[in-house]
């Protein structure tokens, strides 16, 4: 079973996505001109924006960035997992270190809920869907629940 949950990590590593969580937002036809999402749309609100990407794979992507230009909060759904090395940075290695730790991990969802991140990640084969947030980078008046 490790093994399988190891397998579905790499393949998650080698497709295309575009920003990492705590970080700055990256371009995505920079990282990898051959996977370029097909459409951007940027909505601003009054202290954060959300990028909305469709990636060549047909998955919707949304980055929320904080106006210190820090993304704070990542979600995705659609036919293919986007590449969640990429899409979480830092805290990749938190959801890898979980999913070893959870005894069902790889069936349909995980749950990741730290007080630095949080994670959840779960769908079927042309079904997947995501969201993942950092708290302490929330600007003022954000919830979790703004998170679509």
């Amino acid at each position: 079973m490790r093994v399988l949950i190891l397998i579905i990590l790499f393949v998650l590593y080698s497709s295309s996505s575009h920003a990492a969580l705590g970080g700055a937002p990256s371009d995505l036809e920079v990282k990898n001109s051959t996977r370029k999402a097909q459409s951007l749309v940027s909505v601003s609100h009054q202290n954060y924006r959300v990028n909305e990407s469709t990636l060549s794979s047909g998955t919707v992507v949304h980055e929320y960035i904080s106006s210190r230009n820090v993304v704070f909060a990542v979600s995705w759904n659609g036919p293919f997992l986007p590449d969640l090395q990429t899409l979480l940075g830092k805290h990749f290695d938190t959801m890898v270190a979980e999913v070893g730790k959870q005894p069902r991990a790889g069936r349909s969802q995980l749950r990741v809920s730290r007080p630095d991140v949080s994670i959840f990640s779960g769908g079927h084969m042309r079904a997947y869907e995501g969201r993942a947030w950092v708290v302490s980078e929330f600007p003022a008046g954000f919830n979790v629940s703004d998170i679509q």
